[in-house]
């Protein structure tokens, strides 16, 4: 998925969300995720972004929200989500300022409209509401340790999901596989601070999430044998890229270790295939090279190019060029042709 560089607030749209603790330092303990996920619930709430599902790991952490078209709230409820936000205590503190505000008359009513008009700008906006979640949870963490500083690697991320049933599925899919994918547990519900086990266990927030992912009507059983078999799935894909990394470092001369998601004879039949690619590339190269019609060069250096994408899956545009050491417009013009074949 690809970042997106822009923060425009789009209503009824769906948000993969994200933040790295900075310098890559494992920093939160098990109490520290238990505040995140307390204080996103509460910073949603305030804002009128729902939550449909989450993952806080160790060094970052994953939201997948819904932001919803702004509601025409009232005073009432902009003081209820302020409760929310702020505590019962900061919100009573507030209700007796506003009336003595409106004790003054017109100046007085015109100063509550500001607060409560101030209120709402902060709500139904993707960048207020993470940025009230990060700076918080930064006061409480820098309190608790005695640390300044910045907290957080960066901004945040945002990365915009299509609104549809699968790509919705699939991104939470996505978030739940990341305590698997890290070795934590071997469990799909085995990780205390994710939305899939807080799902299993019946929390309504959880559960909304899920729904709204795959529908009000599907019986709960079905939704975690679909939910399952989606993360299964994406496993298996991580498994194997895993073993085609692990494959092609060692083929150039590095020592990898074993990694605990993937298996030794996975790396084997990646190798093997990452050899039976190499030699296919270098008899097409010595094709080209050959006494070859124009035609028969055309179609061999096709070839060589697919396979060179098969074999390096993770090179760019300029690393596949350099890589074949062909012409810019003669790997623009393969790729388009490989694309029109798929």
């Amino acid at each position: 998925m690809a970042k997106s560089t822009t923060r425009l607030r789009e209503y009824d749209t769906v948000h993969h969300l994200g933040s790295r603790i900075a310098h890559k330092v494992f920093f939160l303990e098990d109490d520290e995720r238990n505040d995140f996920m307390e204080m996103s619930r509460r910073v949603a709430d305030f804002c009128g972004i729902s939550l449909i599902g989450w993952c806080i790991m160790a060094n970052h952490f994953h939201l997948l929200v819904y932001l919803p078209s702004p509601a025409n709230i009232d005073e009432g409820e902009v003081l209820r989500r302020y409760a929310r936000l702020k505590g019962s205590a900061a919100a009573v503190s507030i209700e007796k300022s506003l009336a003595e505000f409106r004790t003054k008359g017109e100046p007085g009513d015109n100063q509550v409209r500001l607060w409560v008009d101030s209120q709402k700008k902060r709500m139904y906006d993707i960048s207020v509401f993470m940025k009230i979640l990060k700076q918080w949870f930064t006061e409480e963490y820098n309190r608790r340790h005695s640390h300044t500083g910045t907290l957080w690697e960066s901004r945040y991320f945002d990365r915009p999901v299509p609104y549809s049933a699968k790509d919705i599925a699939n991104c939470l899919a996505y978030i739940h596989l990341n305590p698997v994918r890290a070795a934590i547990t071997d469990s799909f519900d085995g990780y205390a601070w994710s939305s899939y086990q807080a799902f299993k266990k019946g929390d309504p927030v959880a559960v909304a999430g899920m729904r709204f992912a795959y529908g009000d009507d599907l019986p709960v059983e079905e939704m975690v044998k679909r939910h399952e078999e989606l993360m299964d799935a994406l496993l298996e894909d991580e498994k194997l890229r895993r073993a085609q990394e692990i494959a092609r470092k060692r083929a150039a001369g590095y020592e990898i270790p074993a990694d605990p998601l993937t298996s030794e004879a996975m790396v084997a039949q990646a190798a093997e295939h990452l050899e039976k690619a190499r030699r296919a590339s270098m008899a097409l190269h010595a094709m080209r090279e050959s006494d070859m019609s124009i035609k028969q060069k055309r179609a061999a250096l096709r070839d060589e190019v697919a396979v060179a994408r098969q074999m390096h899956p993770e090179f760019d545009f300029n690393q596949l060029m350099d890589a074949l050491s062909i012409p810019r417009s003669t790997l623009y013009r393969i790729l388009k042709e490989l694309r029109q074949k798929v």
